[in-house]
């Protein structure tokens, strides 16, 4: 059996006149080119003998697709978001004005204003993300009395969740967690991520018959889920 031979090293390459470093990798194991990108750049993995003409030839063939990655892949900085009064806030679909008031009494929401108790020098940031949290799961709540009679098994628990990548998750104890950023959403989308937890009542797999179960509880669930899809990232700036 021949010894395996590997090498790695940092090129450039000129594609549309505009330089761009990229990591060649060597093998005498592979028989075949493969681009790969991510957050630190364009790797090539390449045959052992393959002239470096013929690898920069398929990085020049690729060149839409692989500037189209590598844009894709640059992390997005985090909004500067102004905490202040008078600020704009995602809720249910709409937006809801702040209207900072002195400590004491109660938040409340009227007609399109948000009137939250902040202490003197205390967060505004802090105070907004804890009213979220708490009207989220209040929320969710009712949302879920309105599924409880279509369910062959009910949660033994709904909980919010601080989760970055998720909108929602379902234990096999049957602990049902939503993402508290989901009360920005509208009904519709609310009631898809719920029913899709549901369904793991059921089946805590995503198999056909996961999804009939999906569409049972939730007929309308396509409509929602593509809205979430496309306006999702937003709700993730807080």
């Amino acid at each position: 059996m021949p010894e395996r031979r590997r090498s790695s090293e940092t090129r450039s390459v000129s594609l549309n006149g505009e330089k761009l470093g990229y990591t060649l990798k060597r093998s005498n194991a592979r028989r075949t080119l493969a681009l790969t990108i991510n957050a630190s750049g364009l790797s090539v993995s390449a045959p052992w003998r393959l002239p470096l003409t013929e690898v920069e030839r398929f990085i020049a063939h690729k060149a839409d697709w692989v500037r189209a990655k590598l844009d894709a892949a640059k992390p997005v900085p985090a909004p500067v978001i102004d905490w202040r009064d008078g600020m704009l806030l995602p809720y249910l679909g709409g937006q809801l004005h702040l209207c900072l008031l002195p400590q004491g009494g109660m938040a409340a929401v009227t007609g399109q204003q948000l009137g939250l108790p902040v202490k003197t020098g205390a967060s505004v940031q802090a105070a907004v993300l804890a009213w979220y949290r708490h009207v989220a799961l209040i929320h969710f709540q009712a949302r879920l009395r309105l599924f409880l009679p279509l369910l062959r098994r009910s949660p033994s628990n709904l909980l919010v969740s601080n989760a970055r990548t998720r909108w929602g998750s379902c234990t096999r104890a049957g602990v049902v967690r939503l993402n508290w950023r989901l009360v920005q959403a509208a009904d519709p989308q609310i009631d898809y991520v719920l029913a899709h937890e549901l369904a793991h009542l059921a089946h805590l797999d995503h198999s056909p018959a996961f999804w009939r179960e999906v569409a049972r509880l939730y007929p309308d669930f396509a409509a929602a889920r593509s809205v979430l899809h496309e306006h999702g990232q937003h709700y993730h700036r807080f």
